[in-house]
């Protein structure tokens, strides 16, 4: 047998199946060299959260596809975003000891649940989390949706009474948006959209982060953001609202475009949104003047200088992102506020 010093290594050499999530910023899959460089402690994580990885692998035998299992795992980084590999080997050791080597050797399926029981590298999702993740789990896997999806189809497609809503279940609302397929139901979504109440709008774009929305749903956003920053007192949770459900989709051009004009307006001020653009929407920060004006409004949240710390520490942590806002923080050009903002930083 081959030295095991990976959980890849771990679940290949047991013969099992695996995928992998992140479960920090978004649920999104993981492509395997992003996975084994990620553990090779050879790539940073690609989506730190809080200097972590989150994750969780779905594996199985391959012989019997219709028994899955999950860990949801949480593991240190170091300052370059790498995996501290004295974490993974000390989570490696609990579970051979508690498992084996034969990880799905039959009736072992009760070790496999107990192989992470007070291990403090699991951990349980957030509710919404963990819809966004069965969604797109049981989608891969060509399992049936929840029994909520049905209603949530209806309801989002205007074939119900759009007032009707709070019969909605969490998962339902995540189903319909992994399974979103063809041109008819994007198009009752797209003139659905804007006639939404805003508590069925705010549990849909929650999971509109999680999955690809098209372009013609980005325009929707793009123009309720528009009709929002022209209010005297914008909805800030619904400006939020808006960026985060862009923030994963194709078109780019439109989400920087959405991000450009909310930071132009007096409501950016605000940490939610601020926070929304750094942790969803953080690509858009690689064009020079758009950073430069998010960390002039970041020196002036309405949440004092701690935010500006937290939210700088977190943007710099992400990889690629560094020389971005290091640009933007010498620049020349920059006001005394985000001057004295620095300088409370680095004293």
């Amino acid at each position: 047998m081959e030295k095991i010093e990976t959980l890849s290594d771990f679940l290949h050499q047991a013969g099992a199946k695996y995928c992998v999530f992140d479960m920090g910023r978004r649920v999104i899959k993981l492509t395997p060299d992003e996975f084994v460089g990620f553990e090779g402690a050879t790539k940073p994580y690609p989506y730190p959260f809080q200097k972590m990885a989150l994750f969780a692998v779905i594996f199985c035998d391959p012989s019997s596809l219709d028994e899955h299992y999950v860990w949801f795992l949480r593991f240190p980084l170091d300052e370059q975003g790498l995996l501290v590999q004295a974490a993974r080997d000390e989570f490696l050791v609990t579970v051979l000891e508690r498992v084996g080597a034969c990880l799905l050797a039959e009736g072992e399926g009760k070790k496999i649940e107990g192989a992470l029981k007070d291990s403090p590298y699991s951990f349980n999702p957030r509710e919404d989390k963990m819809a966004a993740f069965n969604a797109q789990a049981t989608s891969g896997l060509n399992l049936p949706a929840s029994q909520f999806y049905e209603d949530a189809l209806k309801y989002f497609t205007g074939q119900s009474d759009l007032d009707k809503w709070q019969h909605l279940g969490m998962q339902g609302v995540a189903d319909f948006v992994i399974r979103m397929d063809g041109a008819e139901q994007t198009l009752s979504l797209i003139e659905t959209l804007p006639n939404l109440p805003d508590e069925p709008f705010m549990v849909l774009t929650s999971f509109l982060e999680h999955g690809k929305p098209v372009a013609g749903i980005v325009e929707v956003l793009d123009q309720l953001l528009l009709t929002e920053l022209q209010e005297k007192q914008p909805n800030v949770h619904k400006v939020a609202a808006c960026l985060r459900a862009a923030s994963n989709g194709p078109a780019h051009g439109l989400l920087q475009k959405m991000v450009d004009n909310t930071l132009k307006h007096d409501c950016c001020r605000h940490i939610e949104v601020l926070a929304t653009i750094s942790g969803r929407c953080w690509t858009t920060l690689k064009h020079a003047q758009t950073c430069q004006n998010y960390v002039e409004q970041l020196a002036r949240n309405d949440a004092g200088h701690g935010a500006f710390d937290q939210v700088l520490a977190d943007l710099m942590f992400l990889p690629s992102m560094r020389p971005y806002i290091m640009a933007a923080l010498r620049s020349p050009e920059r006001s005394i506020r985000l001057t004295r903002a620095i300088g409370k930083m680095l004293g």
